[in-house]
């Protein structure tokens, strides 16, 4: 048995901060690609100061120049903050795995950019580091995304369908076939952009959002958009969700809360599309058996958590447990590089439409 030591790190279009994960995960001796078992033992989230978010969101618009110093001074950053988190665990781990932050994705043009400089991060903890697990798929022919249909795969096999909502959501549904997995929309990055026209971060629960009423106009809009009629395999990056789908709901001429809550019943309209096209693709019947798993900071929100509930019958939905929701990322990006690290596949080709599946990850070595 091969048992690896590993932080992920993951850093979410919401932009609320970065995800550490220490995990352990034991593999067999005669096959490296079969976990037997795995623990997430500590996650916590670091919160992006003002200043961070402010840099991070502007990074779309910066020079090469500048892009690049952001991309060192984000990794020596991430390295110091890694350090105080290494230096608090009862064991020295075997590596880092590190996603970055992504700031910009071209699947059509096979190129992504995560910045965030793994070698820069190698370098202060003097620990390898593995970073941009997304290039070796794209130029393989594959989307390089979504990537959280691996953590479905080892981790919940047991469930139907898993969805994930990040800053984008995305969702995994098991088929004869193996597993068909896109992303579906923007999740929390656009309602927590219409939070901030009232200066809080988040709709905690979701209280003001069921508070609202639904804007039919508004609705329709979002659901028009072509994006949603394309078939998978499919990505966004934060780009689309900035310029397309966020200012149809920055419109003040509707009240907050409304725009919230035909929020929620827009993404939850958009899974529940997105699980009976891939059935009807798939000669999948929809039956009160299955379950759909909800992951990421989307599962603290109550009132959208209803709302999907609603929409996926008869599939039936179930909310993770709490550090799941926190931290499934961070534990998928430590589970990614575990594979990488014994040079086995940790992209899904079925999933990201590559024509094969693709062992990605840069190894920065310390010392």
């Amino acid at each position: 048995m091969s048992t690896f030591s590993v932080v992920g790190l993951m850093s979410g279009s919401s932009l609320d901060g970065a995800d550490l994960a220490w995990c352990t995960f034991q593999f067999a001796e005669d096959d490296p690609a079969q976990l037997l078992r795995w623990t997430l033992h500590r996650g916590v989230t670091i919160p992006y100061d003002e200043s961070w978010q402010q840099r991070l969101r502007n990074a779309p618009e910066l020079s090469g120049r500048e892009l690049w110093l952001l991309h060192t001074e984000l990794g020596l950053y991430y390295g110091q903050i890694l350090r105080t988190f290494l230096d608090e665990l009862p064991e020295k781990v075997d590596f880092v795995a590190s996603h970055g932050h992504t700031v910009f994705h071209y699947p059509d043009q096979q190129t992504t950019t995560q910045i965030g400089d793994g070698a820069a991060i190698a370098g202060v903890l003097n620990v390898p580091v593995i970073d941009q697990f997304r290039t070796q798929d794209m130029a393989l022919g594959g989307q390089g995304a979504p990537l959280a249909p691996l953590a479905d795969q080892y981790f919940f096999s047991r469930y139907f369908a898993c969805l994930n909502l990040g800053g984008i959501s995305n969702i995994s549904i098991k088929t004869d076939r193996g597993y068909v997995a896109f992303d579906v929309g923007g999740a929390n990055q656009v309602l927590d952009a219409m939070m901030q026209e009232i200066g809080k971060d988040y709709d905690e629960n979701g209280q003001l959002a069921r508070t609202g009423q639904l804007i039919p106009v508004l609705k329709k809009a979002a659901d028009a958009l072509p994006f949603h009629a394309q078939l998978p395999p499919k990505s966004l990056g934060n780009d689309w969700v900035r310029e397309q789908l966020l200012p149809l709901f920055q419109n003040t001429e509707y009240a907050l809360e409304d725009r919230l809550h035909t929020y929620c019943h827009h993404m939850a309209g958009q899974i529940a599309a997105s699980l009976r096209q891939v059935a009807e693709n798939e000669q999948l019947t929809l039956t009160d058996q299955q379950e759909l798993l909800v992951a990421g900071g989307g599962g603290f929100n109550a009132f959208l958590c209803e709302c999907i509930a609603a929409a996926i019958l008869p599939v039936q939905l179930e909310i993770a447990g709490s550090d799941i929701i926190a931290f499934k990322e961070a534990a998928l990006m430590a589970l990614a590089g575990a594979l990488r690290w014994q040079q086995q596949p940790n992209l899904i080709p079925t999933v990201t439409g590559a024509r094969r599946a693709a062992v990605g990850g840069a190894i920065h070595w310390a010392g």
